[in-house]
């Protein structure tokens, strides 16, 4: 239960305090998950907290993440509206989600996408389908990621493709 106060604090200070809407969601993650690690009486009990609050959450922000959803350390959410994430999502350490950001399936692969360690996603970007988005990416504000993206690009279009590598001197 410490390590869920370190995060829960972690969370809150990233963000600027309580009452950055953008944190909520993250609170509410840190509650569903820590429900499986209560005993069976309490773990109801918690889980239909979770719910409520869940749904409160939701409604107040537009923002989804599911407590099944694999969350690594220092997930940034900027502006935290309207951000939508899969249930099966992987989300790696440090990661910076602008608002209106999907993260979810595509339509013919039920499989959600897996984002390494120091990605950013800009503003209304959308990652579907299968796909791995490379640690240190970048994914460009209303982009379509729906093929994989290797770490460190920057990525951006509709269909999202990484952007060619410049080197000194040219």
């Amino acid at each position: 239960m410490s390590s869920l106060w370190a995060r829960v604090r972690d969370d809150v200070r990233r963000h600027g305090g309580w009452r950055d809407p953008a944190v909520w969601p993250l609170l509410v993650h840190r509650l569903g998950r820590s429900c499986d690690e209560l005993p069976a009486p309490l773990r109801e009990l918690a889980s239909k907290l979770y719910g409520a609050t869940a749904f409160g959450v939701e409604l107040a922000t537009g923002t989804r993440l599911h407590r099944e959803t694999e969350v690594g350390e220092g997930l940034h959410l900027i502006h935290g509206r309207n951000v939508r994430v899969h249930p099966s999502a992987v989300i790696g350490a440090r990661v910076t989600l602008m608002h209106e950001v999907t993260i979810g399936t595509g339509m013919d692969d039920p499989r959600a996408p897996v984002l390494e360690d120091d990605v950013f996603v800009g503003a209304g970007a959308k990652i579907l389908g299968h796909v791995r988005v490379g640690r240190g990416a970048r994914i460009a504000a209303n982009s379509l990621v729906i093929t994989d993206i290797p770490p460190g690009a920057r990525a951006m279009g509709v269909p999202a493709r990484p952007l060619p590598t410049r080197t000194n001197g040219t």
